[in-house]
């Protein structure tokens, strides 16, 4: 069974036990998450005169003139099929085409979650990172 896996909170103003210390260092966190790694996918259809592409998830052809998603920070000419543009770790559609790619160019994404997790333990008790 999939389920929604929302976005991990990474604002201060979400943690309400933190100290003034804590606050600095994930408003830091933050920011450098959003400027290294944050992207927004777009949707285009292919050219007609392309021969196509490949989707980085299921490996299946994009026909020229097919709508396809394109992730910059993935890499440049890398795209999926629209359904196929999700987490690479379970598998969830990235809402409104928001993504993080760790590392920058490879074609992995990440939902918010993952890629926190990636980054950050998480407490057992609150599920923050």
């Amino acid at each position: 069974v999939l389920r929604f896996t929302p976005a991990i909170p990474t604002q201060p103003q979400f943690c309400h036990d933190l100290d003034e210390a804590e606050r600095r260092e994930l408003k830091l966190f933050a920011q450098r998450r959003k400027r290294e790694n944050l992207g927004q996918g777009s949707v285009r259809p292919l050219p007609l005169t392309s021969a196509g592409a490949v989707c980085q998830q299921c490996g299946g052809p994009v026909r020229g003139g097919a709508l396809a998603v394109f992730a910059g920070r993935a890499g440049l000419g890398l795209c999926w099929h629209p359904q196929c543009f999700q987490c690479h770790q379970c598998h969830q559609p990235l809402v409104d085409l928001v993504y993080f790619c760790p590392g920058g160019a490879g074609g992995r994404l990440l939902c918010g979650r993952h890629h926190g997790d990636s980054l950050r333990h998480r407490c057992p008790g609150c599920d923050e990172v």
